[in-house]
Parts: C-alpha cells; structure tokens; sequence
C-alpha cells in the first residue's frame, strides 16, 4: 500500500506568505490590494486571513493609512530564533551598565527578515524621552542604528536595497554613490553618528554587534539630545558603545 501524502493546509501556507512578502518586499506597511496583486489571491481571501492574522495579533492595523504592519507575535518569535536567555542576559546587562554611566537611552535593533526593528531599550530618566519603542523600525538609509545594521549585511543585500531605494529617486545615482561612501566609512571606523537625521535634535551613537560571518545582527545605540549628548561628551560615549559591543561579540561567540 502506497504512503498515505500529507495533507497541507492551504490558508495556513496563505497566511505564511503574507506575512513573508514584508521580508520579500521590504517594507513596513501593505493593505489588502498589494497582498492580492503579490500573491495572485482574491480579496476575501486575503481580507479573512488579514483579518485573522490581527485578531491573533500576527498583524497590526495602521490607523492613518489603514494598511498593516508586522505585530509583536512576530517580533517575539523571531527574537527569540536567534537569541538565547544567555546571551539576552549578558546583553541587557550591558546595555543598563551604559545607561548608568551616561544616563541616556540605549537601544537594541535587530535585523530581523531584512528589517531593522528595535529589540530592546533601557530608558533614562530624563523628563524629556526619545522617541524610539520596542517594535519600531528603523530606516537602513538614515539614522545610526539601521545604517549601523545595514553596512555589515551581504553584498548582495546591500545591492538589491540600494536598488530599490534609489532606482526611482531624482538625482538617485549620486545619492546612492554618497550612502556607498558613508557605509564605507562606517566600516572602516566601527561606527555610526547621526544628528537629527530620524528625529529632530536628536544624536545617536551606534556600532554593530556581528556574528562568526561578521554581519551584524544587532546595532547598540546610545540615543539622546543633541545638547546633552554633547555636553556628555561624544567621543567618549562613542569610545563606550564601540568597545561595548565589541564586548558582547566576544562574549556571545564563548556562549555560542
């Protein structure tokens, strides 16, 4: 008797695709019509998986736009794929021994599916609070923590983002030629400083934390005010980030 074939479920493997295409096209957002059009569906179809998808929390409405975005199901697990309760550990106590000494913010943003998403962060107690939450997503073209992210990722990546980020922008060639110069330079000295690039009047201070093959898979930020940051004293603080994380490496590859 021949081997009884495995039956799959076709709206699970649906639903798995949706979520896949914010990978695939890299973007944060896409409604009903996008999903269609990518995946060849029709619009109940992908209007009840959708639907589904947020009540079980996989997936989240944007309110202004109406479109959707990755939840924290997600996030959660995908974290959680690459991080083990060891290394989360040792991580996160680094990260509060940084907000001691400088009493700022510091920030974790993974790479997670293409995207830069912050993982974790330990707030200061400043009465004046940054912006940045756990699930947000960073730009890989501006701000030091996705750029920090995006300059230690495969060639072939880094290309195929370039692409698509300046193919249809006027004077793209020379903006792509310039961001090409500043994620070599990001290289070459271990780190990112941005100043008012995400948010206004505020400065961030980032460097990778690479795995075995030396793409980063996390950027450390510290992130605050342009003036506090400055009269904390930017070169330090960058000195403390870099040797940070360089820190973390070592200690991750002996957990590992």
């Amino acid at each position: 008797m021949a081997d009884k074939q495995p039956q799959y479920i076709n709206s699970i493997i649906r639903a798995l695709n949706i979520l896949e295409l914010y990978g695939k096209l890299n973007t944060q957002y896409l409604g009903i019509a996008e999903i269609c059009k990518e995946l060849g569906l029709q619009k109940t179809t992908v209007f009840n998986i959708v639907k589904t998808l947020t009540h079980q929390g996989w997936l989240v409405q944007d309110t202004p736009n109406g479109k959707y975005k990755l939840g924290m199901n997600i996030l959660h697990v995908s974290t959680m794929v690459t991080r083990s309760i060891s290394v989360e550990e040792m991580i996160l106590n680094e990260m509060h021994r940084l907000r001691e000494l400088y009493n700022e913010d510091v920030v974790l943003t993974a790479m997670i599916d293409g995207t830069p998403i912050c993982v974790e962060k330990v707030q200061s107690s400043n009465i004046l609070r940054i912006a940045s939450q756990v699930g947000r997503v960073s730009s890989m073209v501006s701000g030091s923590t996705g750029k920090t992210l995006f300059a230690w990722q495969p060639e072939e990546f880094i290309s195929k983002v370039l692409d698509q980020t300046f193919s249809a922008v006027e004077n793209g060639q020379l903006k792509r030629t310039q961001l090409e110069k500043e994620l070599e330079k990001i290289r070459t000295q271990g780190y990112c400083i941005s100043a008012s690039e995400q948010d206004e009047g505020v400065s961030s201070i980032a460097a990778p934390i690479r795995n075995k093959d030396g793409i980063a898979d996390y950027s450390l930020a510290v992130v605050g005010s342009e003036q506090r940051i400055q009269e904390k004293g930017l070169d330090e603080i960058r000195r403390e980030v870099v040797l940070t994380a360089q820190r973390i490496e070592k200690k991750r590859f002996l957990l590992s």
